[in-house]
């Protein structure tokens, strides 16, 4: 187990990282608190405090286990249909399956989006059949009652996330049929995001009303989700823009072309004195007789001793070149951006054959985007329905 800044790594499963954000904490002891010393003592009274926090304590981790299940299903059909999902996050409002771009056919979208609603409903018939199996003893009552919850919080898992809007399962099976039906994805997406934000202000309206009628937490947690499913729609249609637009973007397009090169003999104070802070830039291609030889960072000069930059040299620390810090000339930006995260770079060499022909940076590309927004308008999902 490792803690992230986004959070801290589990495990990985079949090439799939799975972690948790520090939200996921918060409703984990929630739901660990409503079962235990709500639900099972309300539901079943008769048994001792104990009795109840144990089995709250594996209904919570089961139904947690089901979220992940759900995902999962997600990413194996998703890597097994060329999509690549390196990553799930458990947080907050449930769980996220991380998709490196968009799917590559309404099919794909139709067949990766579909599978966790079918999963989760798998599921909920398997703990009910579990439930049915158990005798109805006294000793076995709460566990039948920790699978037959199991089996209820599924299909209504199932259910919620078939709601028509995106970013829900069935706001992806939604746009997918009318991607299929048009051709036009980013029409499909404002489409489905427009439903997502329909079902929000009902999820928020319908949690004001329960307010209103004195159930405050329930009401809350509504209008919390609500919240939530509108800003996920607006942000997963930005971002398929977003996609849209560096898919079309060259990386000769916006790159920095004739970049400021260093010798790998420089000594490194040199480097940081005359080319860091003289520019203000963030790395640097090192050259040696027209032929690079590596790229040299921030952080790497950062990780040199201070005591050590005047005798080493910027070939000593810089990263030395390879295929996963270069990128093709006609590449796309949206290729640039998967091979820095990739190679978990800020940067790559632009190259022309063998031949240095720039320089592209993330914080380039992002100043480009924001310079695109403000000329165009911040976009939004019903304005291009």
């Amino acid at each position: 187990m490792r803690s992230q800044n986004s959070g801290i790594e589990l495990f990985k499963l079949s090439g799939v990282e799975v972690a948790i954000d520090y939200s996921w904490l918060v409703i984990f002891a929630l739901v660990l608190w409503g079962l235990s010393a709500g639900y099972f003592p309300h539901e079943y009274p008769g048994y001792g405090l104990r009795s109840y926090w144990i089995v709250g304590f594996v209904a919570t981790l089961l139904f947690f286990a089901s979220v992940l299940i759900h995902e999962l299903s997600h990413a194996w059909v998703a890597n097994r249909l060329g999509e690549q999902v390196s990553r799930i996050t458990l947080f907050i409002f449930g769980g996220m399956a991380h998709l490196s771009g968009e799917p590559e056919s309404p099919a794909v979208e139709f067949k990766v989006a579909g599978v966790g609603p079918l999963t989760s409903l798998i599921l909920a018939a398997l703990f009910w059949g579990i439930h049915q199996a158990l005798p109805p003893a006294p000793a076995l009552i709460l566990w039948r009652a920790v699978f037959r919850y199991l089996a209820y919080i599924n299909a209504a898992l199932a259910l919620f996330n078939l709601l028509p809007g995106f970013p829900l399962d069935g706001g992806r099976l939604l746009r997918a049929v009318i991607w299929w039906r048009t051709g036009d994805l980013p029409r499909a997406t404002a489409r489905a995001a427009d439903w997502g934000q329909g079902i929000a202000f009902g999820l928020i309206a319908l949690g004001a009303l329960e307010i209103f009628t004195d159930t405050l937490i329930g009401g809350l947690w509504l209008i919390f989700i609500g919240l939530f499913l509108r800003s996920a729609a607006l942000a997963s249609y930005q971002h398929v823009i977003l996609d849209q637009v560096l898919r079309r973007l060259r990386v000769s397009d916006i790159m920095v072309r004739e970049p400021v090169t260093l010798s790998p003999d420089l000594p490194v104070s040199d480097a940081v004195e005359k080319y860091f802070l003289h520019h203000g830039f963030g790395g640097f291609p090192v050259v040696s007789d027209g032929q690079v030889l590596g790229l040299l960072s921030l952080p790497l000069v950062r990780d040199c001793p201070a005591a050590q930059r005047s005798t080493r040299r910027v070939g000593d620390i810089m990263r030395r070149v390879d295929q996963s810090v270069e990128i093709a000339l006609s590449a796309t930006v949206a290729e640039a951006l998967a091979r820095m995260a990739e190679a978990d770079a800020g940067r790559l060499l632009v190259m022309d054959g063998n031949r240095l022909a720039g320089l592209i940076t993330r914080s380039g590309i992002a100043r480009f985007v924001q310079m695109q927004a403000a000329l165009s308008g911040a976009a939004s999902p019903s304005a291009n329905s």
